[in-house]
């Protein structure tokens, strides 16, 4: 589904491997918020790894991240490596359901526990180290450094014990189990079912290319045992949410009797209480993806679909014996319902009864949500499913409420500009981003959210040259004597930011802009090491991209 406008906002949906849309914003306006006091500006806490940032119940490694790899080596013990935000939803998640636990707590202590905020001081730099960028990524390493697995969000706690007590048991990196699962080396069940958790959605695309995830999982999905059906069902939910990125992107990813031999397995595999236990991040996310997939509108393998959809989604409602549902996960199983309604009439009225039931779930899980690591989870998720139902003064109500009680408001204030944006209330829009970015609290963080500002700005007010060259600048100025700005999610979000100002300023009228802006960052890249890879970085911003050679 492509979303009526521009998404400005970064809400964070539990990572699974389908390519989860950006959430629409069709519907009509409705009355202003009424104005709300955003904090002002704030410099990152000076003890981000003090004990009200890092969840209780594990002894956190107190140094950074170099000496604990040390220590790692020294004791011989694993590493479990967490990079994360203060204010990223499925951050709280992985808190409130996974690292307040005991299982987890009591596990901790058989390796050197790493909490790594993407606001203190390297983080980034290691984020392009380790090949992370997505806010939650879990990584286990052996005590030598070497990359054993990335855990996966999305699961229940027992799960998640087991998957860490394979992974610190057998200490196989999950590279070379699928270097030999792809040859037709041997491959334990264990090995199996650590293929089926790997996290691939914070993977990216290291162990298996872009290009050939539909075909590996599709070649995995079909060797893994079929006595391990709910892990295989796993390598299958990637694969066909490969094979809809492939569709999305005009490819053919697979026949008619292919589809229809796809669709015939889905349908077998929706059935199972055991897959479907094994696989809520996947039933929860993928629903529209992968029935547009395996079938057409209007036809009886369209209703056959999506009813069998519907009722693996119930089934996960009512198996409290061996699977609960987090509040979040309860909204985004009603979520996935409406998405199930919309998908052949994405235009049509809403059922009243639809409405009334995305109402409910949010009221219930409103009332009983009280801890605030869950309640930034569970608000994030009701606003998603109010966006989908349509209930957007709901949603506006929701958001501009949680601003009193949320300790980061500033991420809530971007989805209040994306909502003013949809119902072409530009003005207001603008104000929020404004109030957000002031708001935002850590170097990296500061600049993600002016990045918002900016772009909002460029989006919505392309005229107010002074107002864009005066955000401009002072988002520029976060990167100040800041080195580690220069990597990682600051980079990429530094690189999209180059190209919208460009195009922006592609009028003569506004090349003094562009020039003025040059001249700011010509100061920052001068204050870095003429051998370090920020300072190409730096200097290649708003700089166009040359020409490619031709050939001799």
């Amino acid at each position: 589904m492509k979303p009526s406008v521009p998404r400005l906002s970064i809400r964070i949906l539990p990572t699974v491997a389908a390519s989860v849309a950006a959430l629409s914003l069709a519907g009509c306006g409705r009355q202003a918020p009424a104005p709300v006091e955003a904090p002002g500006p704030a410099s990152v806490a000076s003890d981000l790894h003090g004990a009200v940032h890092l969840p209780p119940g594990i002894e956190w490694f107190p140094g950074d991240v170099d000496a604990a790899f040390a220590s790692a080596r020294s004791t011989g013990k694993p590493l479990f490596l967490y990079w994360g935000a203060e204010w990223c939803p499925p951050c709280a998640q992985i808190k409130s359901t996974i690292f307040n636990q005991r299982k987890f707590q009591e596990r901790s202590r058989l390796f050197v526990p790493v909490y790594l905020d993407g606001d203190t001081p390297g983080a980034q730099r290691h984020g392009e180290r380790f090949g992370v960028v997505g806010y939650p990524t879990m990584i286990l390493f052996r005590p030598d450094g070497t990359e054993i697995t990335r855990l996966p969000g999305g699961v229940d706690i027992a799960r998640y014990a087991s998957i860490l007590d394979m992974a610190l048991a057998d200490a196989r990196p999950v590279a070379e189990i699928l270097a030999s699962a792809s040859t037709g080396g041997e491959v334990k069940p264990d090995d199996w079912r650590l293929l089926a958790y790997y996290s691939w959605g914070t993977d990216q695309d290291r162990l298996v290319p872009a290009a050939e995830k539909t075909q590996t999982f599709l070649r995995l999905s079909e060797r893994c045992p079929p006595e391990l059906q709910p892990e295989c069902a796993r390598l299958f939910f990637q694969f066909l949410n490969a094979a809809a990125q492939d569709a999305a992107s005009g490819d053919v990813p697979m026949t008619g009797l292919e589809r229809a031999a796809h669709r015939r397995r889905m349908l077998t595999l929706l059935t199972s209480p055991s897959v479907g236990q094994a696989n809520v991040a996947n039933l929860l996310y993928s629903s529209r993806d992968i029935v547009a997939l395996l079938s057409d509108a209007g036809t009886p393998e369209r209703r056959q679909m999506t009813d069998a959809w519907r009722a693996a989604l119930d089934r996960l409602s009512v198996s409290a014996a061996t699977t609960t549902l987090s509040g979040p996960e309860e909204l985004n199983r009603v979520r996935a319902r409406i998405l199930l309604a919309r998908l052949d009439a994405p235009d049509a009225p809403l059922p009243e009864e639809m409405k009334d039931a995305a109402r409910d779930a949010v009221a219930r899980a409103d009332a009983a949500t009280t801890d605030g690591y869950a309640r930034q989870a569970l608000v994030n998720s009701a606003v998603g499913l109010f966006w989908e139902a349509g209930l957007d003064d709901e949603a506006n109500r929701l958001l501009v409420a949680e601003l009193e009680r949320s300790s980061s408001p500033y991420y809530f204030m971007l989805d209040l500009a994306e909502l003013a944006k949809k119902a072409d209330r530009e003005d207001e829009a603008v104000e929020w981003l404004a109030r957000a970015y002031a708001g935002a609290q850590g170097p990296a963080t500061r600049f993600q959210w002016g990045y918002n500002y900016l772009i909002g700005l460029i989006e919505m007010t392309p005229g107010d040259t002074a107002r864009i060259e005066q955000v401009g600048l002072e988002v520029l100025g976060e990167l100040d004597d800041a080195p580690d700005a220069f990597y990682q999610r600051t980079r990429m979000r530094l690189e999209r930011l180059s190209a919208e100002l460009l195009e922006w300023g592609a009028g003569p009228e506004r090349q003094a802009v562009i020039e003025r802006l040059r001249g700011r960052t010509a100061g920052i890249c001068a204050d870095l090491g003429a051998d370090d890879a920020a300072r190409g970085h730096c200097e290649r911003f708003l700089r166009p991209a040359s020409p490619p050679t031709p050939a001799a």
